[in-house]
């Protein structure tokens, strides 16, 4: 008890002593209040942004079918106001340029009376709400060109002073436009499973013969399989290599591939490694932008749609290459990432294999996997669908893959997909010998578009464009 008392004692003596010397120093002592409130900047800001609000994306492609399509564009806010806030979006002409210089593109500008925004875009924000959004609709008329990606930018204006926009970006949002109106021939409807089919060494031109008793194709995306991704020594770089399937494709372009475009079918260049010191998933930030620049080319050059990725048969990388990293998932979200960067109109499409499609990665530079992936191709018995990575939802996910040559991923489960939201399925290799069996294992389309799927009625030989009778010139 005693020693209780004496240390209550010691504290308080001690406490006495220091105010006294504190209250006598008083007219010396200088207590600078200045406090870096750098760590703190932007706690109490409510950061306003601009999506489609359909896709939730910065940038977002519309292929126009009819004369008129209508989608909402939505302001985002990073907390909700304490009292109702409001914006308004309007057509912003003056950023195209800065889109177009960022990207190395050169869209112009979609015609401006063509664009109406409901209620003059104006945005209001309730209180104990984070979004506002309003209808913008997008004609069609004679002056668009056909095969042409048109801008149209919209920024938000007369901002509310409790709303702050940090940056260009996070005030705009693009539409990249493309008139499809007389290229609707594999156009099913808006929100129906879609279709997608490699061709191994086979002409491509056989897509045509997969067509619906309504008339629609049923192939939405054609991928030639595939270029590969090489180094090119004396340049120092990774660049694309055409065996000799792809390279005689490209060389006869306007014989082989548009026809299938001017039916509406995308035409995605399928890329794979290629057992040399480069790989898909191995390369390099820079190295990622300058293959994803060559590809921008290529599509450009070749009026392709976008490109395929495919993780596998890549060699043994130099870790002394600039060029090149150790392959890992965050090498392979790179290359997508850079890929939609440099043409950000175009597909990126991944094989879901290996480190190509992966959880362990979704964001890229602050960027969500939405943004740089369009589609998630599964391997024969998975389904991405189920289960889809970051942002993706089931519509950007094959539910099924079938492999047509060797027999595997089984035969169409429309139902199924239309029952789990899958937005693809796939088939790889069908083969005009081989039709009576793939026909047969495509049977289901009808539960997915309403009309059964003709019997093929022509064929495509190898490197010719003259469509034979099937099944009489088969031999």
């Amino acid at each position: 008890m005693k020693q209780k008392y004496l240390i209550t004692g010691l504290v308080v003596a001690t406490f006495t002593s220091c105010l006294t010397y504190l209250t006598s120093c008083a007219d010396d002592l200088v207590i600078d209040t200045t406090v870096d409130e750098s760590a703190y900047t932007g706690i109490y800001e409510n950061n306003g942004y601009l999506r489609d609000g359909k896709s939730n994306l910065a940038s977002s492609v519309i292929e126009l079918y009819k004369d008129t399509y209508t989608t909402s564009v939505k302001m985002g806010l990073s907390k909700a106001p304490g009292s109702t806030t409001s914006a308004q979006v309007i057509i912003d002409a003056n950023y195209l340029d800065t889109y177009n210089k960022e990207h190395e593109t050169d869209f112009e500008l979609y015609p401006e009376h063509l664009v109406s925004f409901k209620n003059d875009g104006m945005l209001t924000v309730d209180v104990q709400t984070k979004s506002a959004r309003t209808d913008i609709t997008i004609q069609a008329d004679g002056t668009l060109k056909e095969d042409k990606t048109y801008a149209l930018p919209i920024t938000l204006t007369h901002t509310s002073s409790d709303i702050t926009i940090k940056d260009e970006k996070a005030g705009h949002c693009i539409y990249l436009i493309k008139d499809m109106r007389k290229l609707g021939d594999t156009y099913k409807g808006e929100d129906v499973v879609k279709s997608f089919v490699f061709f191994d060494g086979t002409n491509p031109l056989n897509a045509l013969s997969f067509q619906l008793e309504n008339g629609k194709l049923l192939w939405d995306v054609v991928s030639p399989f595939a270029a590969n991704i090489n180094w090119d020594a004396q340049a120092q770089r990774p660049y694309l290599k055409c065996n000799s399937y792809i390279q005689y494709l490209l060389d006869n372009n306007e014989v082989f591939l548009q026809p299938l475009r001017k039916r509406g079918a995308k035409i995605v260049l399928g890329v794979l490694s290629n057992g040399d010191i480069t790989g898909v998933a191995q390369l390099s930030e820079q190295g990622a932008k300058d293959f994803a620049r060559e590809l921008a080319q290529y599509c450009k050059a070749y009026n392709l749609d976008g490109v395929c990725f495919d993780d596998e048969y890549e060699g043994a990388y130099d870790p002394n290459n600039p060029a090149l990293t150790k392959p890992t998932e965050e090498a392979a979200a790179r290359l997508c990432y850079e890929t939609k960067q440099a043409m950000p109109d175009k597909i990126v499409a991944v094989y879901a294999l290996r480190r190509m499609y992966s959880s362990k990665v979704t964001v890229v530079d602050g960027v969500t996997m939405k943004n740089w992936i369009d589609i998630v191709i599964g391997d024969y018995g998975r389904d991405p669908s189920s289960n889809p990575y970051g942002d993706l939802t089931s519509k950007e996910c094959s539910g099924q893959s079938m492999e047509f040559v060797r027999g595997t991923g089984g035969d169409l489960q429309g139902q199924r997909l239309i029952n789990q939201g899958s937005g693809w399925f796939v088939g790889f290799s069908p083969k005009p010998e081989n039709y009576s069996n793939v026909f047969r294992r495509l049977s289901d389309v009808k539960t997915l578009y309403g009309s059964p799927l003709m019997a093929p009625t022509v064929f495509y030989k190898d490197n010719d464009a003259t469509p034979y009778q099937y099944p009489d010139d088969l031999q």
